[in-house]
């Protein structure tokens, strides 16, 4: 087989694995759809990939080059659900934090509320789990986390900064403001879900998780003569 053909056949698994991963999700995904999809053999395309992680490896490679956003966009689909958000970064932008003290604490909730019931799920967990494996490649794994988890916290510390810069909050960076109070959400449950231990949530334990942040938060950061 010619260069230039074994690469259209390797295109052609590439976007067939595409297309079934955006459809039923990575997880729910297999194979032998893929082959079908692709309309060659399973024993042909696994001559070019030997596992669906492979190919979503290659493919969020491809996507980075390319600036493929439906593919970056499917790695942030969030819940069970059909609807994806674009990234956390509009997680971020689609909550209305306040830039002011009034009613600090509620938006401090509302946010740490929708980063849990959004985020530690069965598949965001998957995801983060087959990303942190695809990482081995340092410039996939950069991809991911600037995409990602830093844009998130970039945003989050521009909210956190006016709050500083007027003394409501301590002087600190605002960058490592955000990353603490992430830090605070996740840190009860954030290695039991990578270990496939803790996958989903209930309200009441988001709740939960979220108040005790938030306090502990408002305690380091928030002058005391603002209480």
């Amino acid at each position: 087989m010619s260069r230039s053909k074994s690469e259209n056949v390797r295109n052609a698994f590439l976007s067939a694995a595409r297309d079934v991963f955006l459809e039923v999700g990575f997880e729910q995904s297999t194979m032998d759809q893929i082959a079908s999809r692709s309309g060659s053999a399973k024993s042909t395309l696994y001559r070019y990939f030997d596992s669906k992680e492979s190919l979503f490896s290659a493919l969020i490679i491809k996507a980075s080059q390319g600036n493929d956003n439906e593919i970056i966009n499917f790695l942030y689909r969030t819940g069970d659900g059909p609807q994806p958000i674009s990234s956390s970064e509009s997680a971020v932008d689609s909550l209305i934090f306040p830039s002011h003290e009034e009613n600090f604490k509620d938006a401090l909730t509302k946010f740490g509320q929708y980063i849990l019931s959004s985020f530690h799920t069965p598949r965001a967990l998957a995801v983060r789990r087959m990303m942190i494996t695809a990482s081995a490649n340092p410039d996939l794994g950069k991809l991911f986390y600037e995409q990602g988890p830093n844009k998130a916290i970039q945003h989050l510390g521009l909210y956190f900064k006016p709050l500083i810069d007027r003394g409501y909050l301590y002087k600190s960076d605002p960058h490592i403001v955000a990353c603490h109070y992430f830090g605070l959400l996740e840190s009860e449950v954030n290695e039991a879900g990578l270990h496939n231990v803790i996958t989903q949530l209930s309200e009441q334990q988001i709740t939960n998780i979220v108040s005790r942040a938030v306090e502990v938060f408002i305690r380091a950061y928030v002058y005391k003569s603002s209480d």
